[in-house]
C-alpha cells in the first residue's frame, strides 16, 4: 500500500493551503477549492468540515464532508 505523505490530503490542504479560488486534481479529476464551511454537529461532539468545490468535469458545484476517508486522499494543487 502507497504511503501518503499528511502534506498533500485534502484535509490538510483545506486545513493549512486554501485561500481564495485554488484549482486542484483529486485523482484525474480537477476540481476548484470555493469555500470551507466549519459546521457544528447537532449532538455538541465538534466540527464537521465541508468543502465547497465545483467539479469541472461535471460542472456543478459540490459539498464535500471532509472526514477521514474523504481527508486523507492525496491531491495535487495547481
Amino acid at each position: 500500500m502507497k504511503k501518503v505523505d499528511k502534506k498533500k490530503t485534502l484535509a490538510y490542504a483545506v486545513a493549512f493551503y486554501f485561500d481564495g479560488k485554488v484549482d486542484f486534481l483529486m485523482g484525474n479529476k480537477k476540481y476548484q477549492h470555493i469555500n470551507t464551511v466549519y459546521d457544528e454537529r447537532e449532538d455538541g461532539r465538534g466540527f464537521n468540515t465541508v468543502e465547497i468545490v465545483y467539479d469541472y468535469k461535471a460542472m456543478k458545484y459540490a459539498a464535500w464532508c471532509v472526514d477521514e476517508k474523504l481527508g486523507n486522499k492525496e491531491i495535487t494543487i495547481l
